[in-house]
């Protein structure tokens, strides 16, 4: 008989209905500004709690070095788009913990992780702006995850000025037909067919 142990990745109470819409954003005529990557929310409050959220996955830092926030944008057909986004299963913190339960449990113990995954979709439309930015963002480019708030019924929406962004590479930019059948996002969706 194997012995488990378990680890919890950071999680909060997810609320589909606070996360809007997505918004992307780049300059064309000064490549060297990061582009941007809005994450539009009903609240203020809730925009705080999601991007605290992000940065207890990268440790506390604003810059994501390491890539232990998971971004992947899936094109799911013409008309729509998912976003997911959770703590990489290679953070630091999680592989310590799996080799120290070797360590004390020895070859045979079973680690589980437990961690949330978000996901949420979005209309890829004519006028959907993740068209343009997929045309200009390379994999090793940072962008800047911004939070915003707003309502997107109206199309009214602001920068939360008192959210510090999070800096981030390797984004995932992707359709559904090609993504590793093993991945997170491929798992995930199977699960909903």
């Amino acid at each position: 008989m194997k012995n488990s142990t378990m680890f919890i990745q950071p999680i909060f109470e997810y609320k589909p209905e606070e996360w809007q819409a997505m918004i992307y954003s780049f300059n064309p005529q000064n490549p060297s500004d990061k582009p941007l990557v809005g994450f539009m929310f009903q609240s203020e409050e809730y925009a705080t709690e999601f991007f605290d959220l992000l940065r207890a996955y990268n440790n506390g830092e604003s810059i994501d070095k390491d890539n232990n926030i998971r971004l992947s944008i899936i094109i799911e057909d013409p008309e729509n788009y998912s976003v997911y986004i959770y703590p990489s299963e290679d953070r630091k913190s999680v592989t310590e913990f799996i080799e120290s339960s070797v360590e004390e449990l020895g070859e045979n113990v079973q680690p589980l992780i437990m961690q949330l995954t978000m996901c949420k979709w979005f209309p890829y439309g004519e006028n959907s702006t993740l068209k343009a930015f997929r045309e200009v963002y390379k994999s090793d480019m940072e962008v800047e995850l911004t939070a915003f708030t707003g309502n997107r019924n109206t199309g009214h929406f602001e920068k939360v000025d008192t959210i510090e962004p999070i800096i981030k590479t390797d984004i995932l930019i992707t359709n559904r037909k090609l993504l590793d059948k093993n991945s997170m996002e491929a798992q995930h969706f199977k699960n909903f067919k």
